[in-house]
């Protein structure tokens, strides 16, 4: 189900590459946050700083990886567009029935254009964490 989501959310934010404010949307405030959240992580992924990296995932995340250079192998295998990307355009976040989903247009230095879907939510402090990302390519991009 949150894959269909997150597709849904990948095709509104390709087809609108501006973020629009709409009673779906979380509060500006949110929304800053949770970029920030995002963008820490992309400069972690940049700099090959794993600890900042792996803090800005929520605690089912960390869980799931017994620590924070396992999580960067799994990065670097499934998730290198993140490393180091040509650019990043910030789209916003919609909520969805499973919370926010914040989306990221991700320029590779290969030339190709990918969306990413960050699932956020927060963690017991009530600070937002990455709780995944799904990469979709853009349609017509080249390999």
């Amino acid at each position: 189900m949150l894959k269909k989501l997150i597709r849904a959310l990948g095709l509104v934010l390709v087809l609108s590459p501006v973020a629009v404010v709409s009673a779906d949307s979380p509060a500006s405030a949110d929304a800053d946050l949770m970029q920030g959240v995002i963008s820490r992580q992309l400069d972690a992924f940049a700099r090959g700083d794993a600890t900042t990296a792996f803090a800005q995932a929520s605690p089912v995340i960390q869980a799931k990886f017994a620590n924070e250079e396992i999580f960067m192998a799994m990065v670097r295998q499934g998730y290198g567009v993140l490393i180091q990307p040509q650019r990043v355009d910030f789209l916003g976040p919609k909520e969805t029935s499973n919370g926010p989903v914040f989306g990221v247009q991700v320029y590779a230095r290969d030339g190709s254009s990918w969306i990413a879907a960050y699932q956020m939510v927060r963690d017991q402090a009530q600070n937002w964490r990455i709780n995944g990302c799904q990469l979709m390519r853009v349609a017509g991009q080249p390999i």
